[in-house]
């Protein structure tokens, strides 16, 4: 053989295996865990070394030839084409079931009836010789040979029908795609074939055709692989899915038929608590999951049969440190291992389970409280009213309404009015037991229902209960506030067998005791329909009152005890409504305060005693001091200084000429505001008083600190100083701790000479009642001005 020779041989022979090589590396690459893919590689491998072998073939001497021939080349050719068969089997095993022990024995049968031949007749009985020409070299069939060959031909058959078969059944368009690739390759390789056997057997006789040319045409399978790998021939999960497989936040394990984890992406470690892989390996996955869900999981997996997919399944897992998540759980039977696998895509749905409860929470449930709401106590309530009709248990509904909750939110903000409500939340969760709900209705309202009472007094001791839990203050930035709570109670089947009449009544009930004076409970009886309905016509009409001019003012004189002039007067509004008639002040004020009316109303009521006051002044009355009350509602406006400096402006009355009579809670419960705000008016020349002394909470400290310059003595003490000896001593000392203050002191309801003479005694320095007169009309004052005639 010459150097041109050799040269010929190796490109025909080491090139195609080179190539071979290269494209069984690049298969094993891309997915060496796929069974299609460990085929694909062997088959591509074992023709590669066909290749080397025929190569080898042509390189030793004549004698040596046969002996290759029959133990290595054939064998390896056959062995190919039953590894090809299996990787077909496998590539449509989705589709097309086939018995894999009896399978692989049908794929193996050639290369074993091969061997079988060659150890019972020997080498003469496949083979008959070796041919020769130039330097090819050509082993001689004998016909049993002829049997192998044509069995590797129906293989070749075979895998076209497979691959057709499975293309008619795949389901979607990415999966036939994959089979139309498949059959384009057994094409190629059938026609190949085909054409290098008539070649071989049909020229021959005629022309030396060395038997390699059968052999190359194997080469088209490798050719064809590399040519539509990119079309996902064989499975390249790697190449396309690793990037989504490693980065997706979605947990994605891979399980056997036993539920047992075999591969695991980080998304899955992160949801059961691992850090390595490894870890994981080997665990089964309804190890983790709660029970009772898991049962039956493994059951319903324990057949090595692909299983009935899972499509939204929700179960709860513990992971590895102890933490419980809910998870929805998808799978899909995968058929790319010898077993197959079950692919399972897990979704860490535990924070919307967690929305989904708070939404559902916050639904049934107070924001700020984290009481029962509005929605949640009427379901409650008609569900209680349901069970009780079988009984004679009595069921309670207690509406409660805070008293003077709205000063918290104007002098400190409306922070600290939610930090007195989670405060009362909590006073009344103390008093309220496991049958009882506790609901907040919003606002600065909760409500109670007493389920399961056997008898009325019950309820009424309950009452007296939650009516104690507001008579301690409340302590905001060092300040102690006086809330009260205004209590309506109905009770089924008393009152009404509705819930929503059950409700209606208790509040009803509840409105009833805050214009009793509030801080009190009443129990609902049928009259209180009537006074509601009265105070409703009352507000319609109350609400009309200031544009029609409906207020007038009524002036109560002042006199100076010790010269007994007059020096003063209290204005005092009155309401002359044109349906109604005269109106008591007691009856509407505390209407305006609840409607807020009273802003409106007191701002006139200081502009009207203001205009009144300047004429007075200039009629001479230089000395004349004048008195208005202020309601808290309105001293509590931000702008009330304003205001009052305004009216001053715009009436040209002298500020010293007129006193704000406001109340001792007023200026306890605010007191930081309250001496800002009076520090203010007094800068204007205004005189401050403080009106009931005696009845609230004022103490010593309190007076000092505020700039006060009258006290006022409330009439129920003066009363008292002829009802029994205390009463005296009482006024005597309030006389004398104002006058250490340096304070005026005034005596209101003084009706008696008695009560005056005893005044005088003390040293009181002004009286105020009807012992010199009730409130006047403006023209009766004028004229009683007139009469007196002292400036």
């Amino acid at each position: 053989m010459n150097e041109y020779q050799s040269v010929l041989l190796l490109l025909l022979f080491m090139l195609p295996v080179i190539f071979m090589i290269d494209t069984s590396l690049v298969i094993i690459r891309r997915t060496p865990r796929h069974i299609e893919n460990r085929l694909a590689a062997i088959t591509t491998s074992l023709l590669a070394l066909l290749i080397f072998f025929q190569y080898i073939q042509q390189l030793l001497p004549a004698d040596r030839t046969l002996a290759i021939a029959v133990y290595l080349v054939y064998p390896v050719g056959i062995a190919s084409s039953s590894t090809s068969v299996l990787f077909h089997i496998r590539a449509a095993n989705k589709y097309l079931r086939f018995p894999r022990l009896s399978s692989t024995g049908v794929a193996f049968a050639p290369l074993i009836l091969y061997y079988l031949m060659l150890l019972i007749k020997g080498e003469p009985f496949l083979f008959t010789g070796i041919r020769t020409e130039a330097f090819w070299k050509q082993a001689l069939f004998a016909p049993a040979m002829h049997i192998i060959l044509g069995m590797i031909f129906l293989f070749s058959l075979f895998n076209l029908a497979v691959s057709l078969k499975a293309k008619a059944k795949a389901i979607n368009s990415a999966e036939r795609k994959r089979y139309r690739v498949l059959i384009k390759a057994n094409l190629f390789y059938l026609v190949a074939a085909i054409i290098a056997t008539l070649l071989f057997f049909g020229l021959s006789p005629y022309l030396f055709i060395p038997d390699t040319i059968l052999f190359l045409s194997m080469i088209t399978w490798s050719i064809s692989l590399r040519v539509f790998m990119k079309y996902d021939f064989v499975p390249s999960a790697e190449k396309k899915y690793e990037l989504l497989y490693h980065l997706s936040p979605t947990a994605i394990v891979m399980l056997d038929h036993k539920m047992t984890m075999k591969e695991a992406n980080p998304g899955a470690l992160r949801l059961l608590g691992f850090t390595n892989e490894n870890e994981l390996k080997g665990l089964s996955l309804s190890s983790f999951i709660v029970e009772p869900e898991w049962t039956g999981v493994e059951e319903a997996h324990a057949a090595p049969t692909p299983c009935e997919a899972w499509r939204n399944r929700e179960l709860t897992i513990v992971d590895r440190l102890g933490q419980k998540r809910s998870i929805l759980v998808d799978t899909e039977w995968m058929s790319e291992y010898e077993d197959g696998f079950i692919l399972a895509v897990i979704r860490d749905i535990t924070q919307q389970k967690e929305e989904a409860r708070l939404v559902h929470f916050l639904a049934h449930h107070d924001a700020l409280t984290k009481l029962p709401n509005r929605y949640h106590f009427n379901r409650e309530l008609e569900a209680s009213l349901e069970s009780v009709k079988s009984s004679k248990a009595l069921l309670g509904v207690m509406l409660i309404d805070l008293d003077r909750f709205k000063l918290i939110n104007d002098t400190l903000g409306h922070q600290y009015g939610d930090e007195a409500l989670n405060e009362i939340a909590r006073r009344l969760l103390n008093n309220v037991s496991d049958q009882h709900l506790l609901a907040r209705l919003g606002g600065d309202e909760f409500i109670i229902l007493i389920r399961d009472a056997k008898e009325y007094d019950e309820i009424v001791s309950f009452a007296e209960n939650i009516h104690q839990a507001f008579q301690l203050p409340i302590t905001l930035q060092g300040q102690d506030f006086y809330l009260g709570g205004s209590i309506g109670i109905s009770v089924h089947p008393f009152d009404d067998n509705s819930s929503d009449g059950l409700i209606k009544r208790a509040d009803i009930a509840m409105y009833n005791a805050k214009n009793s004076g509030g801080n009190q409970y009443r129990l609902y009886t049928s009259d209180m329909i009537v006074l509601v309905q009265r105070d409703v016509r009352l507000e319609k009409h109350l609400r009309k009152a200031p544009a029609r001019n409906e207020f007038v003012l009524h002036y109560q004189p002042q006199v100076d005890l010790m010269s007994g002039r007059l020096i003063g007067a209290e204005a005092l509004i009155r309401w002359q409504s044109r349906e109604l008639g005269m109106v008591h002040p007691g009856e509407f004020i505390t209407l305006a305060e609840q409607t807020g009316l009273i802003n409106e109303i007191g701002q006139w009521v200081i502009a009207e005693a203001c205009q009144q006051g300047r004429l007075w002044q200039e009629q001479g009355w230089v000395d004349f001091m004048l008195s208005v009350n202020v309601s808290s509602r309105q001293f509590m406006q931000p702008d009330f200084v304003n205001k009052v400096q305004e009216i001053l402006r715009s009436s040209s009355l002298e500020p010293a000429r007129l006193c704000l009579e406001i109340t001792e809670s007023m200026v306890v419960n605010n007191l930081n505001v309250a001496r800002k705000m009076l520090d203010e008016l007094v800068a204007l020349g205004i005189h401050i008083a403080i009106d009931d002394f005696g009845t609230g909470y004022s103490s010593l400290s309190v007076l000092r600190q505020l700039p006060i310059a009258i006290i006022k003595i409330d009439r129920s003490f003066i009363t008292d100083m002829d009802a029994y000896q205390g009463g005296l001593s009482i006024v005597k000392t309030i006389v004398s701790m104002g006058h250490d203050l340096q304070k005026q002191v005034v005596a209101e309801g003084v009706e008696t000479l008695d009560q005056l003479k005893q005044l005088k005694q003390l040293g009181c320095d002004k009286a105020q009642g009807y012992y010199y007169h009730k409130p006047l009309p403006l023209v009766e004052f004028n004229k009683l001005l007139a009469d007196k005639c002292f400036a």
